[in-house]
């Protein structure tokens, strides 16, 4: 069995939010400073959209959307920033090139403070899709 002691519950028709332990972000107060202007057009249009079904959306919560998700892959991809470094690359011929991530060099790279998040990080899907391309960028160039 699985532990859940990192989860957060959301439960919509109450508007509750129960977390259990989970890190603090690496970087938080500069990714809450360039989502505070995303939130407030979202809070202010959502109070608008109250009348409209939610998979509707006009054009600026379309563009805010599109903006936190370019904050977020930004964001993500500097967690990964210094992936190159943590990483073997075999190579068994010209065609052939297998990278490998060390993960736990990876983890020690971040000051004492981050390493409990990217502890959780490094085994997520998410962290895996984007360090897995990465090292397949790696893997091709010559």
């Amino acid at each position: 069995m699985k532990s859940t002691s990192n989860l957060v519950q959301v439960n919509l028709p109450k508007k509750q939010v129960k977390t259990c332990y989970v890190p603090q972000l690496p970087q938080r107060k500069e990714l809450v400073s360039e989502l505070g202007p995303i939130h407030s057009t979202l809070a202010f249009e959502g109070s608008i959209a109250k009348k409209h079904p939610t998979y509707r959306c006009n054009e600026v919560q379309a563009e805010a959307a599109i903006q936190f998700l370019a904050i977020m892959r930004d964001y993500l991809e500097s967690l990964c920033a210094n992936l190159r470094s943590h990483t073997i690359t075999s190579v068994q011929s010209d065609q052939d090139r297998v990278s490998l991530l060390l993960k736990d060099s990876f983890i020690d790279s971040f000051p004492i403070k981050d390493r409990p998040f990217i502890k959780l990080f490094v085994d997520t899907q998410l962290f895996t899709v984007l360090s897995d391309s990465r090292l397949s960028r790696y893997e091709n160039e010559n």
